[in-house]
Parts: structure tokens; sequence; C-alpha cells
């Protein structure tokens, strides 16, 4: 039913795409699979806002953060492609990671995805607006960009002025752009780090187990193991220290109620490696209590045994998944899956192995990780890619928040403008052209070229172009080898 919808909508779509390239007149015309639809109305308005003096050092100070934007992206992309050499072929990012599109993108959620990129896209094109204006140079036309809804904005001024106009003026059109993404990028931070993650408070005292073990599911809390309240990681990492393998012990388990639970302890298995010996063999969440017969005590003695083994030897797993059982598993070259040197010749299960402790986080972890002041930026940016935002719905409900769950709605919107204004006005500060970082870069260029050799006209705008064409091709390349890369390594 799903798909029948989504076919009747997108045959509509082209419909419509067909009868604007037939009658769409001068306020419509297609932009691709896009709907431009154009006009004069906010000219006025736009007017309005760039008589303020204010403008002129906003795009002084918009110059400066998109420079910075500039060198910080340039530097993560020659850095993501120093590391796409040692990525293993089958973790190569799929190419829908690099388009910032929701419904396309995997980890961009649709309806919070479509409202944040369309602001996004507004704050980004009525800030060109807005300092060509103070430069006194002319707003053609306004309009919104439709891909069956309303997908972003455009602002659309005389090119052929902007062209003209001196470099200073023209570089703080360009810059408004990227600046004011960024700019929003870190006021919708803000208000996360100091009005929404301190309201999240925990519903039960304890650790949030964070992955899956036997019959408990991740995102529970527990509270106690054999009658010993857990207030935090000291408390699970004391009780972990003195278990046994292969013996049962009681948790006090909390999720939306409290429940008493059966904890075989072993090594866990925390996920298997696709392709490995044990893929297929062993389920995560699974517990393995006994390897050759030596208890699997701890971390430190499972490596141990798992360091002394080679390719090709057989060992024997005793494991518990609700019921006991055996199984005797062929391992693998190391080598194989990690590529480093260091591991070849040694014995591969393919398993990523946990101690219950090291599945336990506090609660406060989840507050926090919204908090880049608490944490780290990177970690903050990274939370799409760890199935934390939106924030999961499982997870939200062991804590008590205001509003509920108008605050969860609000914090997610919240994230999703830091996360696209942020992602926006840092790719278009990369300086290549036609993103507005390039043209930037060329007059700034430009002007060095002016001091150093004292060239004027004609042969400085050649110069400083081809410079900015060969550095635009390089960042496209190096974006596009960040996907190759690893794939080709597959064939070598």
């Amino acid at each position: 039913m799903i798909l029948e919808t989504i076919v009747v909508i997108f045959g509509v779509w082209i419909a419509i795409l067909y009868a604007v390239k037939k009658k769409g007149g001068k306020h419509f015309t297609l932009m691709g699979p896009l709907v431009m639809w154009k006009t004069e109305r906010g000219r006025k308005l736009i007017d309005k806002l760039a008589r303020k003096k204010f403008w002129g050092v906003y795009g002084d100070i918009a110059i400066i953060i998109t420079v910075i934007a500039m060198i910080f992206t340039t530097y993560l992309i020659i850095w993501n492609v120093v590391i796409s050499f040692k990525i293993p072929p089958q973790n190569a990012p799929s190419p829908r990671l690099i388009l910032g599109i929701p419904g396309i993108n995997p980890v961009i959620p649709l309806w919070y995805g479509i409202a944040a990129l369309a602001l996004a896209i507004v704050f980004h094109e009525f800030s060109h607006g807005i300092l060509a204006r103070y430069g006194g140079i002319r707003v053609n036309s306004l309009g919104i960009l439709f891909l069956i809804l309303p997908v972003g904005a455009f602002v659309e001024p005389d090119e052929e002025k902007l062209m003209k106009a001196k470099a200073r003026k023209r570089s703080r059109v360009f810059a408004a752009g990227p600046a004011t993404n960024i700019l929003i990028a870190v006021a919708s931070m803000l208000i996360i780090a100091f009005v929404f993650s301190p309201a999240i408070t925990p519903k039960e005292n304890g650790v949030i187990l964070t992955g899956n073990v036997v019959d408990m599911e991740k995102w529970g809390i527990i509270s106690s193991i054999d009658g010993v309240k857990i207030t935090g990681m000291d408390g699970v990492k004391e009780m972990v220290s003195k278990m046994q393998a292969g013996r049962f012990y009681n948790i006090t388990y909390w999720k939306e109620k409290s429940m008493e639970k059966k904890y075989l302890h072993g090594i866990i298995v925390a996920g298997v490696v696709k392709g490995a010996p044990a893929y297929g063999n062993i389920s995560s969440g699974s517990v393995i209590y006994s390897i050759d017969n030596t208890s699997m005590n701890n971390l430190t003695t499972f490596f141990n045994l798992m360091n002394s083994t080679g390719p090709g030897e057989v060992i024997r797993l005793s494991c518990y998944n609700g019921s006991f059982y055996n199984i005797s598993i062929t391992l693998a070259d190391k080598y194989d899956f990690t590529e480093n040197d260091k591991d070849r010749g040694k014995g591969f299960i393919g398993i990523m192995a946990a101690e219950l402790d090291g599945m336990c986080v506090e609660p406060s972890f989840y507050a926090n990780i919204y908090n880049p002041f608490k944490t780290n930026l990177f970690m903050f940016l990274s939370l799409p890619f760890h199935g934390l935002s939106p924030f999961p719905s499982q997870l939200a409900s062991l804590y008590h928040v205001p509003l509920s769950p108008v605050f969860w709605v609000a914090m997610n919107f919240l994230y999703w403008l830091f996360w696209l204004n942020f992602a926006l006005g840092t790719f278009n500060a990369l300086p290549a052209i036609p993103l507005d970082g390039g043209y930037i870069f060329r007059d700034g260029v430009g002007y060095i070229i002016k001091r150093a050799g004292r060239l004027r006209g004609d042969k400085v705008e050649k110069i400083s172009g081809n410079i900015t064409t060969v550095i635009s091709w390089i960042i496209l390349i190096a974006i596009l080898s960040i996907l190759i890369i690893p794939r080709i390594r597959m064939f070598i």
C-alpha cells in the first residue's frame, strides 16, 4: 500500500513537472526535478532590513567565519581521504551519506530533515539577499523551490553587478549564507546544551543497558545485582569483577516497570562481524562462558586465549542464550578482517566481545551527549550515526522531561536545525566554485597575487580563476575518493 501511494505521488509530480515545462510562464520554471517559483514580492522587506549599518560589520565577521569554516572543512575532507586507505572495504561509506537530502541520506529523518533543511536554505538565501542590497546590488527575484513539498527558498541578485562589485563587497555577499547557517547552528546547539539537556532526568537509579543481553533488551535500567543497589558505573564494575563465569546472578531490571531477571556471567556477544566464522553461528546477546574448558570470567582471559590461537584452529565454545549449547568454530586469519600486520597469523572468531559493565552507562550519559560542552563536538555531530537522533522512544521512556512529548519533538527539531545548518554552512564554505567559499577563495587569491606580483586586471582574474578551478577539482576528487578508495582496495 505504501509503495503504491509513493508511485501515485511521484506520478502526479511528473505530470506537474510536464505542465510547468509547457505552461509555466515567467513565474514557474524547472530546475532539474524541482519547480522554481519566482516572484518580486519580498524585495521591499529585504530592502528595509538591509538599511541597517549593522550589516557591514556582519558581512566582515561573516567572511572571517567562512574562512575558518573553509579551513576546517578542507582539513576534514583531507583527513577522511587519509583514513579511507585504512577502512576495510566492507565498511566503505554509502554514497547516500554524501547527500544531505532527507529520505535519501539514511541518517536524516524525513520530516525533521525536510523542515530543518527548508529553514536552513531560507536563512542562507535571505542572508545573501540582505548583504547584496546593503552593498547596492539589485535583487531580481525571490522564490520557493518545490519537490512535491516546499524544500527551500532562493534569492536571485543581479549577477552582473555582483561580479563587477569590489572584492570585499562581493565576499560579504557570498560569506553571508554559510556564516548565517553556522551561527544558527551554534545558537541551536547552545539552546539544546543549556535548556534541553539539563531537563532530562532519569526515572530510576542504576545504569542503562546499551545492548541486548539474553532476555534483557537494551535501554533498560539495571538497578540492583544480587540485591546490591547499583548507583553508578563504579558499583556495576565492582559487582562484575567478583562474578564467576557460568554462574547465574539475579538482576533487577527496569523498563516501564521493575522486573527480576537471571543473568549468566561470561563474555557477552555485543555484535558479530559479517562473513566471520561466528557469523550465522552465534547471535548478538549470547553469553560465552567457556572456550576450550577455560572459564571466560573477563575480557583479559578472552583476548589472551584468542591471541594464542591461529587460523584454521578449531575451538569449542560453551554458550547461553536462554538455553545452554556448545558449538565448534574453525578460526579465520585476523589479518583478513583488520588488514593490520600485527594481526597476521592470529585466530579470529569475529565477535565484538564485552562484559556486562562494558555494556552499561550512567543515565546522565544520554543527557550529556546532547551537551557538547560535557562530551565533544564530534560526538554531538555523530549522534545520527549512532541512532540517537531523533531521541529513541524506548530510551526516552526512561526519563522525566517537562511537557512530554512536545519536549522531545522540540529537541529533535532543534538538533536537526543545528545539524543541517552546520552541514550546509560548512559545505558551502569549501574553496570550490560554484560554492560560496569558492568565490571568496578566488577573490582572496586575487588579492594576494596583486599584493605579491603587482599585477592588474585580466591577468589577476585569469590566474586566480585557474587556481580556484584546480582547487575545485581537487576538492571534488577528494570527496569522491572517500567513497571509491575503500572499494578499489577490495580488488588490490
